[in-house]
């Protein structure tokens, strides 16, 4: 035999097995690639399941935040369709409330109050099932009432307080989800689409203008709604053979698909197979030599990249090395490159998950705020309805008493007393409501000057001690000098506030100590009880509105707004409140700082008296009748001509011919306001001169500002007390005359 021939068969032994061998790995390598394709098919799915599910649950959890909205429940509409607005700022999401006939009250993608047309039968039946139900629902593909277009949405029923069964939609467009749909490393020729529970297709990566609204075809519609998942196999309807990876969501129901042509799957194959029989032609072409240097090659060439492979299964992306033979090393960047793919893809569904666990949290979260407010709102009104029963209680019972026949004077004179007082008490009660709101609001204008913290103090506790508040209790008294720079009336309510908190919650015979000193530039004010004290978890929400804690005497209970009140005012001076307590059973301690200064405080302004006589004639412009009687009457007492008018043209009328001094005059008339009122007096000669008072129940800054601005001299709020309704009138009275 030649030596060519030897060479040759040499050739062949050598290569025979390397052939052998190279096909065995390819085989191996192909199959591995194409398990990991199909597997980052399925992971895919599985993160296009959680992207739709994460926005579904943010849509539900907008809808059952919304749902328990106090603004809602009272029936308000308009302002909660504004709220639910605000909430969807922010995402490509809307919202709708449709009564228990299915039409849309409002839709936020509309202004509030677009006539929006009536609900087809299929809407209605829906709604109806989700109202029935009782439970919130995931939709399938839908038509919008609203928009005309194809929607999905998350339906929550909820019953208001007058009883009405509504339905809260939160909803969105599908080509939102098609925009949600993952795009980042996905090979042009996947195809995505998202189907509902009926099959339906809702979203496509891939001309979602042709497909959404319409079913697959028959063999994949039974795939569908058989609820199957994994990797399946069929055809397209232009004939193309496609590998299919399915994934059904356990929240919404849809099911998500995920399809790659297969000879893009089996495009690695084809091309190694290539590689390698060139390889071998080009093998044989070569000496003896060459043919083992290059089999040696080959050989560990293959073998990293079947380490390579065995790197992917282990979710390790493998390195990328220069292996000296060019098929091998794209290869190898195909396997690197399938690594990385599958690291995205791991990295996404990761971010999903972390994304819907926030998403889930911060829905936990806003419900606990929901309820949390939900409960305060419920304690409030129960203190509320009780602090103002026990006044109209007595009130009521004062004027049964008062209608009483052969009444005596005495008992009259007693229940007439009653009356004002508890009248008085729900003045009070209201205006604390008010004020509390503008303190802790910051809309309060402080008068500020010097004042004497000591006088102050002894002023408050000798209004204590003249109705016998602290007969019951031991109160000791320290109180040093010290000026600052404040509001005296505010300072007052900020002490009167303490100290009858140590009073309500000091069982009797406890002691109550008030120190007054200073400390580097400060006045600091302690007030400390043997009380029932604090819990740590009250002593930490102490000065929140509304929180109270176990009220001794029943008699003293409030509304839980005075702490609250002290330490806005406390800031607002530039000082500081502090509560401090050891627990339940040890008292209480709290301490108020201010910084001080050397100005001694001035003496006080004398008040006039309001009832000395004031001769005068006043037209009482008013609608409701015992308001304008009883106002005739008190100012008939006091010396005043009275004229009553119970409408705006009357009024203007008997202006015009009795040409009183001054005129009283409601803002709330059946007519007219009694803004235009006063403009028709200022704009008429005959009446012109009239000195206008505004007797009204707003008496917010803006409401004063705007009554002046339209010509009235002055403005005061219901209910005004005879005192300085008579001393406003004598102040108008003298330039007038």
């Amino acid at each position: 035999m030649k030596v060519r021939s030897h060479i040759a068969l040499l050739v062949l032994v050598i290569l025979a097995p390397t052939v052998v061998f190279s096909a065995v790995a390819l085989d191996l390598l192909l199959t591995a690639e194409r398990q990991a394709a199909l597997r980052s098919m399925q992971e895919l799915a599985r993160a296009s399941v959680n992207v739709m599910d994460r926005e579904m649950t943010f849509a539900m959890a907008t809808a059952q935040t919304l749902s328990t909205s106090r603004v809602l429940q009272n029936g308000a509409i308009e302002e909660f369709y504004a709220q639910a607005k605000a909430a969807n700022s922010h995402r490509d999401i809307h919202a709708a409330l449709i009564d228990e006939n299915g039409q849309q009250l409002f839709n936020t993608v509309r202004p509030f109050g677009t006539k929006i047309p009536a609900p087809v039968a299929i809407t209605q039946a829906r709604v109806k099932n989700v109202i029935a139900g009782g439970a919130p629902v995931y939709s399938g593909l839908i038509k919008g009432s609203a928009t005309g277009k194809y929607v999905v949405s998350v339906e929550y029923p909820v019953r208001i307080r007058d009883g009405r069964r509504m339905v809260v939609n939160e909803w969105m467009y599908s080509d939102h989800l098609n925009r949600l749909l993952p795009d980042e490393n996905i090979p042009p020729s996947w195809l995505i689409a998202v189907f509902d529970r009926q099959g339906i297709t809702i979203a496509r990566n891939k001309h979602p203008e042709k497909f959404v609204g319409l079913p697959p075809r028959e063999e994949r519609l039974r795939t569908i709604l058989a609820g199957f998942e994994g990797i399946g196999r069929a055809y397209t309807r232009d004939g193309v053979e496609m590998y299919g990876a399915w994934e059904r969501s356990a929240i919404t129901g849809w099911t998500v698909g995920i399809g790659v042509p297969v000879t893009e799957i089996e495009k690695t194959a084809v091309q190694s197979v290539a590689l390698t029989a060139a390889g071998f032609v080009t093998a044989l072409l070569c000496a003896i030599g060459g043919a083992v240097l290059f089999s040696r090659r080959l050989l560990g060439a293959i073998g990293t990249v079947a380490a390579d492979a065995g790197m992917l299964s282990r979710h390790r992306i493998p390195p990328v090395k220069d292996l000296r033979v060019d098929e091998m090393n794209r290869l190898q960047l195909a396997l690197h490159d399938a690594g990385c793919l599958l690291a995205a893809a791991r990295d996404n569904r990761q971010r999903t998950l972390d994304e819907a666990r926030a998403a889930r949290v911060h829905a936990e979260e806003a419900q606990k705020i929901a309820e949390s407010q939900n409960q305060a709102k419920d304690e409030f009104m129960a203190m509320l309805g009780h602090e103002l029963r026990n006044p109209l209680a007595a009130i009521a019972s004062g004027t049964v008493v008062l209608n009483l026949p052969g009444i005596d004077a005495d008992r009259a004179a007693k229940a007439r007393s009653i009356i004002a007082r508890q009248t008085g008490h729900l003045t009070k009660l209201v205006d604390d409501l008010l004020d509390a709101h503008r303190i802790l609001s910051g809309k309060i204008r402080m008068v500020l000057r010097p004042v004497d913290l000591k006088a102050a103090l002894e002023g408050c506790l000798a209004g204590f001690e003249t109705r016998g508040a602290m007969r019951n209790h031991r109160v000791r008294v320290d109180l040093a000098a010290a000026t600052i720079q404040g509001d005296p009336t505010r300072l007052e309510q900020m002490f009167c506030n303490l100290v009858d908190n140590a009073l309500k919650y000091t069982p009797e015979g406890g002691n109550i100590d008030i120190t007054l000193r200073t400390d580097a530039g400060f006045a600091v004010l302690a007030i400390a009880d043997t009380g029932i004290g604090l819990a740590p978890e009250l002593l930490a929400r102490a000065f929140e509105v509304f929180v109270q804690g176990k009220v001794v005497n029943r008699s003293k209970d409030g509304l839980g707004i005075g702490l609250a009140v002290v330490d806005a005012l406390a800031r607002q001076h530039g000082g500081t409140l502090v509560a401090h307590s050891a627990g339940v059973g040890q008292g209480s301690v709290f301490t108020l700082r201010f910084p001080t200064i050397d100005t001694r405080s001035g003496a006080p302004a004398a008040t006039p008296d309001a009832r000395s006589q004031a001769a005068g004639t006043v037209l009482v412009i008013e609608d409701n009748r015992d308001v304008r009687e009883m106002t005739a009457l008190m100012l008939a007492e006091h010396g005043l001509t009275v004229h009553v008018a119970e409408n705006g043209a009357e009024g203007i009328a008997l202006a015009a011919s009795a040409s009183p001094d001054v005129a009283l005059i409601d803002l709330d008339l059946p007519d007219m306001s009694g803004h235009d009122v006063a403009a028709r007096l200022r704009n008429d000669p005959l009446t012109a001169a009239i000195r206008l008072i505004a007797v009204t129940g707003y008496g917010q800054p803006t409401d004063r500002a705007r009554a002046l601005g339209a010509g009235f001299d002055k403005h005061l709020t219901k209910p005004v007390p005879l005192e300085q309704l008579i001393a406003s009138i004598r102040e108008l009275l003298r330039p007038a005359r």
